[in-house]
């Protein structure tokens, strides 16, 4: 509704617009008494009446009969020739029933909404009866003060900084005639009041100090034990909270301050006052800012006691009730955001998923509830990079967009944030429609802006300008495309021209203009196009001019100033540059007080731009300087702050650096001294003491210091923690690759000091991580079901829940009416709860007499045993040394052969194997005849690779073995190569020198692989428990090469699996997920025939290709598969590990081991069609012997099936009989 104008209507035509003042001056003709009482009783009637519509107001449409019954009675008001106004007594009743109108509205403000139009009638009413109140009446002041709080109600309401400067007015005259009394501690609080709302929209300093006066003035007025004392110490604490928002310098003094008022004002409120739970909930946000000012734990820790009891002292059915629930969520996220412990990110989601599923239906702020909870879940993705939390954050943002209508000024900002959550989801996942959305989402921000700042005028369109440009910039770094790149710095342009210089907001658009620019410089092909670089540096340096000294960020400017002329100088080698940049790192902490939290960050990114200075140009005051600030950062950083371990390492990095100059050894002492010091600061927080642990113990093994052992088995000891049962197992496996070569590393360190049995071991935990997680979770427990059923139950049952879960089975769960968490967020909660369980399980059970052990990391006692039918040949690849280990059947002894010149050959070198074998389209070729891609066979590289690994692994493995190889012998040795690195990529069963006899490693062995060595230490069923052969084939597949061949294959297994074996057939239309799932569960062996697909950088998505759908690896170990015996996967591809996760076995092949089939026939790579027939038909016909089915014969069955391939096709024609291989049993 349009605002309200209080009609001036003419007694006459003749008389004009005549108002109510002028009436009463100029009107003699009054009526007798009895008119004037009668009039009144009338008035008084009606205010009466209008009292209970609004009370009663429930609708629309009882507003607008409010607001008709008002503008009746100031209509009535009006002077005329039957009511006029000029004698006394009806002036008096004009005044009172001009004052009754009012205040009928203003005590009835919260039925009406707080709706401007019903404030305009009561400010005019009190407007309009002040002016025949005589300058020397002694309600005046009373008069003022009621005008004024009027006032101040509709600025409240409108946000019109007139009503607070005629509000101040006001109640500065009214001050000065009042005298000392309850009205005039009123009018002092309320003058305090405009001032301080004054002071919020203008900053002038004159408003806050006159406002602190009048609060002040207010409480030395104030009687001792009067209930406005707590109140006047919260709005002094306002004041002061507000000018530490705004004055940098006195940041911590305002906190302080406001944290004093506010802790007063708590202490003075009794028990069931109403205020304590809102002032607790203030105390609590100021100690908030002050822990993410200071970064001390006992001010995170006031804040969370405040907010608590704040929310326990709310009732439930306050309407402040969620607002305070949220808030405590705030702080737990703020103490999670510093201090890194889970659980109170956990705590804040627990708390904000509440807040979300108790808000009402329809509630304003419910929008504003999903989008909190949507940033909690976007602060644990980015400490755990957990993808479930990255799509929760998007799921509550999308719903907070949802309930956001089109011409709501919020909505721009939050199409913004879910972008950037989209950009998110890209950077974690790759996938090009999640940046694709990002860049459709700020654009649609964009476009909705022109509209929305009509409303919100704040100039926010140059930054959703620049926020697009990031997510071009984002695609860029994905395809490469020019264009992005280009529209990046097209769209940040805009918005840093479209904003004036004095704009709070322009240095930070200028920084990330800059950014930009410095990443083309980079990126774009390699060029370093200088001119890029240098306007990197000079927006930056705009930034940092633009910024005002107390500019919060100026900091930040300046650090990201300094590292774009390190930039420069890492390519350039001007000393000019980095001189620059240690100017302005040396301003960035020079600007932060020695108190902030940020401080000790600051000096350690000073700190290390000498120590690169230092390590290139060898000067000492450099060294001198970066002990300097490193040491500072290092004292300034409290103990057990999650920073303290990384600043230690930095520290002791500079050390290494000296000494590796110097070779003095008391440098290299204090380099140890500080990693040790690192390791245990950081107890508790997996990855940085692993991190910290593998450098130290290189740094001993390298300058052959005692004491290296130990601190790889603290790395190896955080891998089960880092590695974690509480994440999926497509995260744990995507963790692995950032382990690197650690466990080949300690293993060559161990090997060295002669500690083979260690050596074992530490390859053993270290390797196939996830999969040797799955064993655990299925290891049998009937010896602990001997001792304690009732726990082994309940182990079974966790373990059960995190291997399902773990492979995406959410088990069905029902939720109470109202429950604040929902099967989305119970998922994330569900696993993490369970792994925690697990562990505590673990603990119990080790607790028993007998299970000190229970399922600890194997020892190499145990691990000896998986030799069973053969030697097992452990090969460890690292560049200080290769070695081999051999485990024989019935024997403790692992005996030691070392490798000198596998790591150095040519052929070996790390990035020769991939070239040869990846399976890219640079290298393969994608044919007809061809289950899948095969490799292009580039001249003498297979023949040389293969020589290779003849001369350094596989001739000293058979010498070692006694294996003479002047002729084959009679019977072939069966070994099992379990290897490690780049070699676990290459078919070493193949090796040999082709250019000369007796020099293959197939005419002396036959040979197997596995993944880990535990794997062949289950317990599995015997033979003759088979009986139940499953066959799927599928000749046609969409989009693929058809394979005519797999009908052949059928042809062959279904003549071979005779009476009494049981023979079961899919193909063509039958071969559904469904069908052959189901029939998996039932048959004891598999043969798929078909083509497959190898999912890069993780293998639970890679598929066999189906009828009307892929069959993943995940569905497969969804099922609880007992006593299986074979699968032979005749596809592309199923055992073709990934050079990001060699040491994980990352194969399909793997995984059906895993799932319970403890022998695998697999293929490396592509195989010909033609020749799959003939390699089943001659293995089917060993393993199937006298109608008995025994999967102990397959090593051996493919290995002669595959040598008829190779007499058919020629040896060298790699390509076409390499690819098949054996792993298991």
């Amino acid at each position: 509704m349009p605002r309200y104008i209080i009609p001036q209507v003419p007694t006459d035509p003749r008389e004009g617009n005549t108002g109510i003042t002028q009436s009463i001056n100029n009107t003699s003709d009054a009526k007798d008494g009895e008119d004037l009482e009668a009039w009144k009783d009338l008035m008084v009637n009606q205010i009466n009446a209008l009292n209970a519509k609004i009370r009663a107001s429930t609708s629309r449409e009882d507003s607008l009969t409010v607001d008709s019954d008002a503008k009746s009675i100031l209509r009535q008001l009006e002077p005329s020739k039957t009511h006029p106004l000029g004698t006394h007594g009806r002036r008096e009743l004009g005044i009172s029933i001009l004052e009754s109108l009012a205040n009928v509205v203003l005590f009835n403000i919260h039925f009406l909404h707080r709706n401007a139009e019903y404030l305009d009638i009561a400010c005019y009413c009190m407007g309009q009866a002040l002016t025949f109140i005589p300058p020397d009446s002694p309600d005046l002041a009373s008069w003022l003060f009621n005008l004024a709080k009027c006032l101040q109600h509709r600025f409240e309401v409108t946000g019109v900084l007139k009503d607070t400067d005629d509000c101040i007015d006001h109640l500065t005259t009214a001050l000065k005639i009042t005298p000392l009394g309850p009205l005039l501690l009123l009018e002092l609080e309320l003058l305090g009041g405009a001032h301080q709302h004054r002071w919020t929209r203008l900053f002038k300093s004159d408003d806050i100090n006159r406002a602190m006066q009048c609060f002040s003035a207010a409480l030395s007025l104030a009687a001792q034990g009067s209930v406005i004392i707590p109140t006047l110490h919260i709005k002094i604490s306002e004041l002061f909270f507000s000018l530490s928002q705004v004055d940098k310098n006195r940041q911590v003094e305002g906190l302080e301050r406001a944290i004093e008022s506010q802790t007063s004002a708590v202490s003075l409120i009794l028990e069931g006052d109403a205020r304590l739970a809102r002032y607790l909930n203030k105390l609590g946000w100021s100690y908030n800012l002050k822990f993410k000012r200071l970064g001390k734990k006992e001010d995170i820790t006031a804040a969370l006691e405040a907010h608590t009891r704040s929310l326990q002292l709310t009732p439930q059915e306050d309407p402040a009730w969620l607002d305070r629930m949220s808030d405590l969520g705030e702080a737990y996220q703020i103490r999670f955001s510093y201090l890194g412990d889970l659980g109170d990110c956990d705590r804040a989601i627990q708390l904000h998923e509440q807040v979300v599923s108790l808000a009402p239906e329809g509630t304003s702020n419910l929008a504003t509830y999903l989008e909190s909870l949507g940033v909690s879940y976007m602060e644990r993705f980015s400490y755990s990079a957990d993808k479930r939390d990255l799509d929760k954050a998007i799921e509550y943002q999308s719903r907070a967009v949802s309930l956001t209508s089109p011409d709501n000024p919020d909505l721009p900002g939050r199409l913004n944030n879910l972008g950037i959550s989209y950009k998110s989801r890209f950077y974690s996942r790759g996938k090009l429609e999640d940046i694709d959305k990002s860049i459709e989402l700020h654009g649609s921000a964009q476009r909705l802006l022109p509209e929305a700042v009509l409303r919100r005028p704040a100039l926010s369109q140059p930054a959703l300008a620049s926020n697009l440009g990031d997510s071009f910039q984002a695609r860029f770094s994905r395809l490469r495309r020019v264009p992005d790149i280009e529209n990046a710095i097209e769209c940040q342009t805009r918005a840093v021209e479209s904003i004036p210089d004095d704009h709070p907001i322009k240095p930070g658009l200028l920084d990330s203009l800059g950014s930009s620019y410095q990443l083309r410089y980079q990126n774009k092909s390699m060029l370093h196009n200088l001119n890029d670089i240098n306007k990197a540096i000079e927006h930056k340096t705009r930034a940092v001019q633009l910024a005002p000294e107390w500019h919060t960020s100026r900091a930040i400017f300046l650090n990201n100033l300094g590292l774009a002329y390190q930039i420069r100088f890492q390519n350039q080698n001007q000393q000019t540059d980095i001189d620059q940049a240690s100017k302005y790192l040396i301003q960035a902490v020079a600007l932060t007080p020695d108190g902030h939290s940020d401080k000790p960050n600051w000096l350690n990114n000073l700190g290390n731009a000498y120590r690169e200075r230092f390590c290139i140009h060898r000067q000492l005051s450099d060294f001198n300087a970066a002990v300097e600030a490193l040491s500072q950062a290092v004292s300034l950083t409290s103990e057990g702050h999650v920073n303290k371990p990384r600043i230690l390492n930095n520290l002791a990095y500079l050390y290494n650096c000296r000494f590796e100059q110097s070779g003095n050894q008391e440098e290299l002492d204090n380099a140890i001294a500080h990693l040790q010091k690192s390791i245990e600061c950081s107890r508790g927080h997996p990855v940085q003491t692993f991190s910290t642990a593998r450098f130290l113990a290189r740094l001993l093994s390298s300058n052959n210091r005692p004491g290296s052992l130990p601190v790889y088995q603290i790395a190896i000891d955080c891998l089960p923690q880092i590695i974690w049962l509480g994440e999926i197992a497509p995260m744990r496996i995507a963790q692995t690759f950032h382990l690197s070569d650690l466990v080949q590393e300690a293993a060559a360190a161990a090997i060295l000091d002669q500690e083979v049995h260690l050596a074992l071991e530490w390859l053993e935990q270290g390797r196939s991580i996830v999969w040797g997680q799955f064993l655990q979770l299925r290891a049998p427990l009937d010896d602990l079901a001997s001792v304690n059923p009732e726990l082994a139950v309940e182990l079974k049952q966790v373990a059960d829940e995190l291997y399902n879960t773990s492979i995406g089975i959410i088990p069905s769960e029902t939720f109470e009416p109202g429950s604040f968490i929902r099967p989305l967020d119970w998922e994330v909660q569900r696993l993490h709860q369970a792994a925690n369980h697990y562990d505590k399980l673990l603990d119990q059970v080790r607790q028993t007499p007998g299970f000190e052990n229970f399922l600890r990391p194997k020892k190499a006692s145990e691990l000896v045993k998986a030799a069973q039918s053969g030697p097992i040949v452990v090969v460890n690849v690292h560049k200080s040394r290769c070695d081999s280990l051999i485990l024989f059947p019935n024997k403790s002894d692992i005996a030691h052969i070392p490798l000198p010149n596998l790591y150095e050959r040519p052929a070996l070198k790390l990035h020769v194997p991939f070239d040869i074998l990846s399976r890219s389209s640079e290298h393969f070729d994608e044919i007809d005849g061809f289950r899948g891609v095969r490799p292009k066979v580039v001249k003498d590289q297979y023949e040389n690779m293969l020589g290779e690994l003849w001369e350094c692994v596989a001739k000293p493995i058979l010498e070692a073995l006694a294996i003479s190889t002047e002729q084959p012998p009679q019977e072939l040795t069966h070994i099992t190569w379990n290897t490690t690195g780049p070699l676990s990529l290459l078919p070493l069963h193949a090796a040999g020198d082709y250019t000369k006899p007796l020099m293959r490693l197939f005419e002396f062995a036959i040979s197997s692989y596995t993944p880990m060595l535990g794997v062949l230490l289950r317990v599995n069923p015997p033979p003759h428990m088979h009986a139940r052969i499953l066959a799927v084939g599928q000749e046609v597949t969409p989009g693929q090469a058809p394979l005519p061949g797999t009908k052949i294959e059928l042809e062959y297994i279904k003549a071979l699996a005779k009476e009494p074996n049981q023979y079961m057939q899919l193909d063509g239309r039958s071969a559904t997920v469904s069908a052959v799932l189901d029939a998996m569960e039932e048959y004891d062996w598999v043969h798929l025939a078909c083509h497959a697909y190898q999912l890069p950088n993780g293998p639970l998505g890679s598929s066999f290709r189906l009828h009307e759908g892929d069959l993943e690896l995940m569905q497969i170990m969804q099922k609880h598969f007992r006593n299986k015996g074979l699968a032979f996967l005749s596809a592309c591809h199923t055992a073709a590990g990934e050079e990001t996760s060699f040491n994980e076995s990352a194969h399909i092949a793997s995984g059906m081991l895993i799932a319970g089939y403890p022998s695998v026939i697999a293929t490396m790579w592509a195989i010909a069609d033609k020749d799959a027939p003939l390699v089943a038909s001659r293995v089917y016909s060993q393993v199937i012997k006298d109608g008995q089915l025994d999967y102990r014969r397959s090593a051996r069955a493919l290995h002669t099936a595959v040598g008829e391939l190779r007499t058919k096709v020629g040896e060298k024609a790699f390509a076409r009989w390499a690819p098949f291989i054996h792993i298991g049993s």
